[in-house]
């Protein structure tokens, strides 16, 4: 399942609710996103709601990366994701 940014961001703020359905998500799929939306979860958490970069680093390596497939970005990547799905 394809992870986008607005869970990554809401998940980021420390939303409960968003805590555990990120949970039962690990628990049921294996889980997909690209470098885009680690970007854009970058950026909104700190142009919107003032997150410092650093502590969204922090959170991407420690909870969104040891457990989420990072996907490139190329046609073939691309094949292989549609693969995986």
């Amino acid at each position: 399942m394809f992870v986008d940014a607005n869970l990554l961001i809401y998940l980021n703020l420390g939303e409960e609710r968003v805590e555990r359905f990120f949970e039962k998500l690990l628990m049921e799929f294996r889980l997909f996103t690209d470098v885009l939306v680690l970007d854009e979860t970058l950026y909104v958490s700190w142009r919107r709601y003032g997150v410092k970069y650093e502590d969204t680093l922090r959170f991407l390596d420690e909870v969104v990366l040891p457990y989420v497939k990072i996907l490139s970005l190329r046609q073939e990547e691309y094949v292989k994701a549609r693969n995986y799905m």
